[in-house]
């Protein structure tokens, strides 16, 4: 389960402009901020560092608390919410609406949640002699679905296609696993969510990453071969079910502002692994282009007018910039890739590790340090248009709202900004 940091955990004090923008809809006290704030219906979820508060989304008020013993992860899948403790990997799983626990699990080692299925290896004994199995479990009812003998290497991978945290992804056909006798010889297979039941297809793991895409099993090897100079990404495909050979070539991957490749294919602090959606993925053409290619094809479905790095996006858009750490903003349509808007250069660099942003249906954020000073900077999804301007740190957003976290004479607080 992978859960970005915000910086608002260093619990830095600066001095920042005052805020452009609408005045926030509320705000409420922290302790400590390592993970984005989600929204469940008509409650935002504040994480803090042994607690989960649920806050009406309109009003800020406190509808229900949820202490934890020690510090966690969540996620939210559904109508329920996983937390996985980060020290010994105990599962507790609560209801949204109330934050009554619906079960919970302890020894889950690599927890992976989707929206219906939660992915576990659990272990007897420790080193080589440890008995292994992956478990899949009913969200809602922790009612244990499958498991399959494994090794103490094996997991569920947490990569998926166009997937943002908090967020589960949905749970589709298949899910990848790495079913493996040690970390070298590791094999990724197709498993059935409900079932546990492996697919033919079987592709090795190439280091990067290995997911399933529609009804294909996919990797990815994004270090270019030594002494290659176009930021290559290699991608290899079979079908899940059946292990037909699918399409295998190469996509690139932006360069950062020095001229290097990115290697990745989305900013590494978007909260995003993949852009992209169902078995089309986001990445960039051999002269610098964002484009869109059809995984089962190796197509390219559109290239974008002007050189620029994918970054961010959602279903709908992708966000690219002028390079993966630098340069103006713009915004293309997902199925077309037609440029609806640009903006300026925020001058918020990406290569800071307090980088953060979000593209939603309403809105997309971006925000950074400015001058050691960071900066929160909001903008219409639909014009482009800027919306607000905010001293702090992005610590998550909705269609029409983003929470900005900061510290004062009072200490860390969260504000949420409505649009």
């Amino acid at each position: 389960m992978r859960v970005e940091e915000t910086q608002e955990s260093l619990r830095q004090r600066v001095t920042s402009p005052a805020a452009e923008g609408p005045p926030p809809a509320w705000s409420v006290p922290l302790r400590r901020l390592d993970q984005q704030l989600g929204e469940i219906g008509p409650v935002v979820l504040v994480p803090d560092t042994r607690e989960l508060r649920a806050v009406d989304r309109a009003t800020g008020q406190e509808r229900w608390r949820h202490p934890f013993t020690t510090g966690y992860q969540y996620v939210i899948a559904g109508e329920s919410i996983v937390a996985v403790d980060s020290d010994d990997g105990g599962m507790e799983v609560l209801d949204a609406a109330t934050g009554v626990t619906r079960w919970r699990t302890a020894g889950s080692q690599d927890v992976v949640v989707h929206e219906q299925t939660v992915y576990a290896r659990e272990c007897a004994g420790t080193g080589d002699s440890a008995t292994c199995t992956i478990v899949g479990r009913d969200v809602r009812s922790g009612r244990q679905l499958w498991e399959r003998p494994a090794d103490r290497f094996a997991r569920v991978s947490d990569v998926t296609l166009g997937a943002r945290a908090p967020y589960a992804p949905a749970s589709g056909r298949y899910v990848a696993v790495r079913l493996s006798t040690s970390p070298r010889s590791a094999t990724y297979a197709p498993v059935a969510p409900t079932t546990g039941r492996v697919g033919a297809g079987r592709l090795p793991n190439r280091a990067w990453y290995g997911f399933v895409a529609g009804d294909l099993l996919v990797t990815t090897d994004n270090d270019p071969a030594r002494g290659e100079q176009r930021c290559t990404v290699s991608i290899a495909t079979v079908d899940a079910a059946t292990g037909d050979k699918g399409w295998s070539g190469v996509v690139f991957s932006g360069r950062k502002e020095d001229g290097g490749c990115g290697k990745r294919l989305a900013h590494q602090h978007s909260g995003l692994t993949l852009i992209g959606a169902g078995t089309r993925l986001v990445a960039v053409t051999a002269d610098g282009r964002p484009q869109l290619v059809d995984l089962r094809t190796g197509r390219t479905v559109w290239k974008g007018a002007a050189a620029g790095v994918p970054i961010d996006g959602d279903s709908h858009s992708v966000l690219v910039r002028g390079n993966a750490e630098t340069g103006e903003l713009a915004l293309l349509d997902l199925s077309t890739g037609v440029t609806r808007w640009t903006a300026p250069d925020p001058l918020l660099s990406g290569a800071s590790a307090s980088w953060r942003s979000a593209v939603t249906e309403g809105l997309v954020a971006v925000s950074a340090a400015e001058d050691d000073r960071p900066v929160v900077l909001v903008y219409e999804a639909r014009t482009g248009r800027q919306l607000g301007r905010y001293p702090g740190w992005l610590a998550g957003a909705g269609a029409d709202w983003v929470a900005v976290s900061h510290t004062g004479p009072d200490g860390l607080a969260v504000d949420l900004r409505a649009f």
